[in-house]
């Protein structure tokens, strides 16, 4: 039996939907419903175990007047503007390096990679230990070995020290993921373009500009947006090398700031509408990156 065009069009729509089903389950299940949940939430005053009483927007006015919210925003973007930079110009460096012909690639690209792939609590507690303030630290101890230093350097007591030492190991625990995407995109490069560049007189500077920015701005756009966000979740170095944003709360960023306000103060209203306020700066200030990026890209493009 021949099956009408107009059944055959239906089957096919209903088995689109069938495939669909399981990711709109866990997209209904771990994304809309919380995100609906949080967003009621923090209209009340609730202490967990207490009861839950209507408050308005008092919890965003709230957290709009309190000081230590815009200290952790300070913090945040510093973070931010200091280490999204960084390591997206690293890991352009990096790959390029490593897309020529490099003894000893392979070690050096599973170098720079595998530590993206390790839990976060053993890269981060084999840190603190380097870093310690003691004579035993292994930081301290090569500098006095070496005789850069005389005394232990104490790392995380001052804060350009404490932003240092947390700044330096995030590039270097992530740079390795923007390396694997740029190194995978500068492969993709046609090499006869370069060649075509050279002949024309073209030198180093203007074929990256004229040329592997231009293939590349859509990695380069993904991992900007990528660094962006993990900037803004800047939670477990501050949790294990500087608790309570130690000193004296100057390390203290959004994500902790959330954290201590509805983990260790029980206002878990109050939390959740911290976490508005996290999601509309995260999203104005990645959408300032992305047009500035577009910008910058589409002059180089015309030079």
């Amino acid at each position: 039996m021949e099956i009408s065009t107009g059944k055959r069009r239906t089957l096919n729509e209903i088995g689109s939907w069938l495939f669909l089903l399981p990711h709109l389950a866990l997209f209904l299940t771990f994304i809309l419903v919380p995100l609906v949940i949080n967003g009621g939430l923090s209209f009340f005053n609730w202490s967990l175990l207490g009861k839950k009483s209507f408050v308005g927007a008092n919890n965003f006015v709230r957290i709009f007047t309190d000081s230590t919210f815009w200290i952790a925003v300070k913090n945040t973007v510093i973070f931010a503007l200091i280490s999204a930079p960084l390591v997206i110009v690293l890991g352009l460096a990096l790959a390029n390096l490593l897309n020529r012909p490099l003894k000893g690639k392979l070690w050096i690209l599973t170098a720079l990679v595998s530590p993206t792939f390790f839990g976060s609590v053993g890269i981060l507690t084999t840190w603190k230990w380097i870093f310690a303030s003691t004579p035993s630290g292994l930081a301290n101890y090569t500098l006095m070995k070496l005789g850069i230093t005389r005394q232990a350097t104490a790392w995380f007591e001052t804060t350009n020290r404490a932003w240092g030492v947390i700044i330096f190991v995030t590039v270097w625990w992530i740079v390795g993921f923007s390396v694997l995407l740029y190194l995978g995109a500068l492969k993709r490069i046609p090499s006869e373009q370069y060649e075509a560049a050279e002949l024309d007189g073209a030198g180093p500077l203007r074929r990256f500009f004229s040329i592997t920015l231009p293939w590349i701005r859509n990695v380069l756009f993904f991992d900007v947006v990528r660094q962006v966000l993990l900037a803004f979740g800047l939670f477990d170095q501050i949790y294990i090398f500087t608790p309570n944003g130690a000193p004296a709360g100057t390390t203290r960023t959004l994500v902790y700031y959330l954290y201590s306000t509805g983990i260790n103060r029980q206002a878990l209203g109050r939390s959740a509408a911290i976490s508005w306020y996290i999601f509309a700066i995260v999203l104005v200030f990645g959408l300032i990156q992305l047009f500035g990026l577009t910008a910058s890209l589409s002059n180089a493009e015309d030079n």
